[in-house]
């Protein structure tokens, strides 16, 4: 039995996809109880839980051999993803996949690297069997730039002309149903990224080509991209936490093309263009067929 935490985000959701699909037994934890349908119609199982609750996470890995660990960014997240690993280890979870971050490093320029760390060496220090996925920025964040995209034909961002390795969540999903259901991988770590590193005029014009509709990029300084983000309402840490990646991955940090994705599935990572199609609605183009 594996058990999926983080199950209803992008990576999550598609992972408890794939896993129904490949009739393995897994169970999804859940926080609040109408998440819960979605996923009993896949065929899977489902359990409530609180990060905080360490009793609730307990209740959930009991009988499974295998964990997936994902949770969202706060500033809590290395003591929440702590509580789950000592979970683990009371039940006697054989493996571990952690889907963490690249650069992560006690020293890191971005403190989501820095928590990452901490977390991974909770994890090193825990005696379980683990996996650490490291994949490269998600394709899916250009969605919180979707509704701007399609009223003004604009894609604002920070990164200047620095390519960016951008990789589509399901094919996270996909190798980490890989390795959660395959022998070989513990002590692994494994660096995910799409196939190709673009420039954020570039995913402008592939978004131009799905939509039928000219879209630009407009790169905005590191103040103007902080008062965008806090006035969309986004709490200071995270403001700050966005800024800190936005600033590297302008410095050239996120350009590294690994082919980990195809090694490990068996085929290609999915391209820009076949995410921007899959989304062009939302981007403010005609709906496909």
């Amino acid at each position: 039995m594996i058990l999926v935490i983080g199950a209803t985000g992008h990576v999550g959701s598609e992972l408890v996809r794939l896993l129904a699909e490949r009739g393995t037994p897994a169970r999804a934890l859940i926080h609040s109880p109408d998440r819960a349908a979605s996923i009993q119609r896949l065929g899977l199982e489902v359990a409530l839980g609180d990060f905080e609750q360490p009793d609730t996470l307990d209740a959930a890995m009991a009988g499974c051999d295998h964990v997936f660990l994902l949770s969202p960014p706060h500033p809590r997240q290395p003591e929440q993803e702590q509580h789950v690993i000592d979970a683990a280890k009371r039940a006697g979870v054989g493996h571990v996949v952690k889907q963490s971050v690249p650069g992560a490093d006690p020293d890191a320029g971005v403190v989501f690297g820095r928590w990452h760390a901490q977390i991974e060496q909770s994890l090193a220090q825990s005696g379980l069997a683990h996996t650490l996925l490291r994949p490269s920025y998600f394709m899916q964040n250009f969605l919180m730039s979707a509704q701007l995209v399609a009223e003004q034909g604009v894609l604002y961002g920070m990164t200047g002309e620095a390519r960016i390795s951008y990789i589509d969540a399901s094919d996270i999903a996909a190798v980490a149903a890989q390795v959660l259901t395959s022998p070989g991988n513990h002590g692994t770590s494994y660096m995910l990224t799409g196939p190709e590193a673009l420039t954020a005029a570039e995913v402008a014009e592939r978004l131009s080509a799905a939509t039928g509709r000219q879209v630009r990029y407009v790169n905005m300084p590191p103040e103007a991209f902080r008062q965008a983000l806090a006035g969309a309402g986004l709490p200071g840490w995270l403001v700050d936490a966005l800024v800190e990646g936005n600033t590297m991955l302008a410095a050239g940090h996120g350009a590294t093309v690994t082919d980990e994705v195809a090694r490990l599935t068996g085929r290609p990572p999915r391209t820009f263009e076949q995410f921007a199609a899959d989304h062009r609605a939302a981007f403010g183009g005609e709906p496909s067929n």
